[in-house]
């Protein structure tokens, strides 16, 4: 497939990597080592439109195609990788609200974001549930003017700094399945309390404690859709599909400060740099020819997503995830072990992605489950049937 880029993707990408470079890599250790939201460099992305990178034109957003999307994700983790997954994580709330708000809700909750500069959330697991999101713990009930949620969620990712968060809940007296349901709570809903802290081995910028829900109120417009029908929509999908080019991104990050040392680092007694050297060629070249592979397949399923029906694109993400993932570990950890212990001290960046790499990597599905889906796909195991279509959404998501 031909992937060479159109201006506007070239102008985009320009965009964010200008923000990447100049914006987010100069805050992202201050943001490592302190564990807080990273809202300065929410508001570059804001204040130079790419926060509204999933919000239709007509809402005020830019409403990019999945190829586009994915470069931008991809060039804008180059700088923080914490920064990169939460605008990912945020712009996946706004597809499903573009598909299951009404027109007035759609205006309400774009406005937040367009207007306000807000961030959203998406909190789908379950201290109970391994891997994926679980929603038989989080119950939406029926209330005069509106609905209780009650339940308990953790790895709430940017939880205290979010405007909203989709809390992925199951109806009550409605099984899982045909209950699945998306509340929307605003920040100040009564009813919610974060619960630990966040000290974690990396992403430790995207803070994601857990939340409980008591009784928390709802207003009518705080419910998407009707139940059932968010699973059926294929937008859960692409939470793995970005987290694979957040992978990349990650990655590419580390090899270019490789290739930037090697070019520029020389040791007595050789008069020539590190990059004349046949070992640091040679690692160069597998951790390049691994990013490339695993390019072109988070760029291949990108220009499919449109035309493929959910099924197809949980297989999809689930081939890109899976390389991104192999990829991105791989070149981490050759990236240390080339320029050495220098790597090892906090003012090195190359010490903060590998951390923050071998962390992301390990959001649902992992490699296991990757496996699981690609393989069952390619043996003709699984026919697109709901109950398949369902379990697929709600691990990639």
């Amino acid at each position: 497939m031909d992937f060479r880029l159109t201006k506007e993707q070239e102008q985009l990408v320009e965009k964010a990597k200008w923000l990447a470079e100049e914006k987010l890599a100069p805050r992202a250790q201050h943001y490592d080592k302190t564990a807080t939201h990273p809202k300065d460099s929410w508001k570059d992305i804001w204040d130079n439109g790419l926060l509204g990178i999933a919000i239709p034109k007509e809402f005020g957003g830019l409403g990019l195609d999945m190829l586009s999307y994915v470069l931008v994700v991809e060039t804008l983790t180059q700088g923080c990788t914490s920064t990169g997954m939460t605008v990912h994580m945020h712009s996946v709330v706004q597809r499903f609200i573009s598909e299951l708000g009404t027109q007035e809700q759609k205006k309400k909750f774009f406005a937040e974001v367009i207007e306000d500069g807000r961030v959203f959330g998406s909190w789908g697991s379950e201290p109970a549930r391994r891997g994926g999101t679980g929603t038989a713990d989080s119950i939406v009930s029926k209330r005069d003017g509106g609905y209780y949620l009650n339940g308990r969620k953790h790895f709430c990712t940017m939880a205290g700094a979010t405007r909203r968060s989709i809390v992925h809940s199951t109806m009550k007296d409605m099984d899982a399945v045909s209950g699945y349901i998306l509340a929307i709570p605003s920040e100040d809903d009564p009813g919610q309390t974060i619960i630990g802290e966040w000290d974690t081995l990396g992403m430790r910028a995207t803070i994601s404690p857990s939340v409980s829900f008591e009784d928390c109120e709802l207003d009518e417009d705080e419910i998407l859709g009707t139940p059932g029908r968010g699973d059926k929509l294929g937008i859960g999908q692409s939470f793995g599909l970005g987290y694979a080019s957040v992978y990349l991104g990650a990655a590419q990050m580390a090899l270019d400060f490789v290739k930037d040392y090697s070019r520029n680092t020389r040791f007595d007694p050789d008069p020539n740099p590190m990059s004349h050297t046949l070992p640091v060629q040679g690692r160069v070249t597998e951790m390049t020819m691994a990013l490339e592979g695993a390019r072109l397949s988070i760029y291949r399923a990108a220009s499919l997503w449109e035309e493929s029906n959910p099924f197809e694109r949980a297989v999809l993400s689930a081939k890109a995830k899976y390389l991104a993932t192999e990829a991105a570990l791989m070149v981490t950890e050759k990236a240390i072990q080339t320029v050495g212990g220098r790597s090892a001290h906090a003012s090195n960046p190359l010490g903060r992605v590998f951390r923050d790499v071998r962390t992301c990597t390990l959001m649902p599905p992992n490699s296991d489950r990757q496996m699981e889906i690609i393989g069952r796909a390619e043996m003709g195991v699984d026919s697109e049937g709901d109950e398949m279509l369902s379990r697929l959404t709600h691990f990639v998501s």
